[in-house]
């Protein structure tokens, strides 16, 4: 009996691509491919969709399409690709089938290769002429250059494998490169709250030097609000009368609207600068370095925080991050109930709150378990 060269396509369980296997020759056994459906199609007609390219795949198979010819075809024609077209191509072809945060993320990593593609003149290298001895030179330039540590630079080889597998299963390539290149090993050590002499250093140098510093790491420090969600807070989302901020869904990490408290240190200083002056819908933190109409760019706080701690000799386990674990440990230490730390951080159960404490240093909430009346 002749072996069959293909299987018939199939939905995936999620509905979002089809697959079908092929006999490839070469390696002996059958290899999957997929051909995803856009996102761009409304959800009322994605079944349809799908349906549709079942039918026109069942038919291109049925009638002799071969992909491992096709790919053949292809890595002749796009191997004379330039380095820069083919990264632009693939990225554009992939970005189409990321969320919007992971796209964001993605196309920014891409960019900084490209960038460095430009300043080292390969830009008119050819696709199948970049080695692994460049890859890792770009990796090497991460870390020298641009001050990544090991998780970032894994992150940034993830990234680039992922693309260049993608080119190579458009048949632009017949070696992935980066596939050659392992990761490091990773610190999984997180972010220290701040001992009492650097939070009272940093304090001082900041209401010195840097008001608006000062204004970002007391939002942390009191109310837990994180840098990507204080970038984007607007002067309207700060009720005095109340004492309260409103971290709205747009903004939120959690795609939630949520209130926390002002403390009464906070509130004083809101009152102090006059904040009720500004108008509503500007950003809080803004380039006029008060509150205006265009905000600040992803990573600017803290680039500035890192600068002064490492003026200041402190290791990078003390960052900008570490004034909402200061104030967090602060708070428990100072008689804060748990309940109400859990509400001011925004967490869905005490459960979390118990382990993010734990992972500070807080160990001491076996109460909360072992003390609770029977019912």
């Amino acid at each position: 009996m002749e072996k069959k060269i293909f299987t018939i396509p199939k939905p995936s369980k999620c509905e979002n691509y089809i697959y079908f296997s092929y006999w490839n020759p070469k390696k002996w056994r059958y290899q999957r491919f997929k051909k995803h459906l856009s996102k761009k199609v409304p959800p009322k007609e994605r079944r349809a969709e799908l349906q549709g390219m079942l039918n026109f795949w069942t038919t291109e198979l049925r009638n002799g399409y071969n992909p491992f010819k096709i790919l053949s075809e292809k890595a002749e024609k796009h191997s004379y690709y330039y380095i820069n077209v083919a990264v632009n191509e693939t990225c554009v072809r992939r970005s189409e089938f990321l969320r919007a945060k992971t796209r964001q993320t993605y196309t920014s990593k891409i960019a900084i290769f490209k960038e460095w593609i430009t300043s080292k003149r390969m830009d008119k290298t050819l696709i199948v002429d970049f080695t692994k001895e460049d890859g890792e030179e770009f990796l090497k330039y991460l870390q020298a250059e641009r001050n990544i540590g090991a998780t970032t630079r894994n992150a940034y080889l993830l990234t680039l494998r992922t693309l260049f597998k993608t080119m190579k299963e458009n048949g632009i390539l017949q070696e992935n490169v980066w596939n050659k290149i392992p990761k490091i090993a990773e610190s999984r050590l997180g972010k220290l709250p701040l001992k009492a002499s650097m939070k009272q250093r940093l304090k001082n140098y900041f209401i010195e030097n840097d008001p608006e510093m000062w204004l970002f790491v007391q939002l942390q420090y009191y109310c837990f609000i994180r840098p990507g969600e204080l970038r984007l807070l607007t002067v309207g989302a700060i009720n005095l009368d109340d004492a309260t901020i409103l971290i709205d869904a747009k903004i939120s990490k959690n795609k939630k609207s949520e209130y926390v408290i002002i403390p009464p240190p906070l509130l004083q200083y809101f009152n102090e600068i006059e904040i009720w002056r500004y108008k509503h819908d500007h950003f809080l933190f803004s380039l006029d370095g008060v509150p205006g109409k265009e905000t600040y760019s992803k990573d600017v706080f803290n680039r500035r925080h890192k600068a002064v701690t490492r003026k200041f000799g402190y290791n990078d386990r003390y960052s900008l991050y570490s004034w909402k674990h200061t104030g967090a440990c602060d708070a428990i230490r100072a008689g804060v109930k748990i309940k109400e730390l859990q509400i001011q951080l925004r967490h869905a159960d005490l459960q979390t709150t118990d382990i993010y404490l734990r992972s500070i240093g807080i160990k001491d909430l076996d109460d909360l378990r072992d003390k609770f009346p029977t019912l």
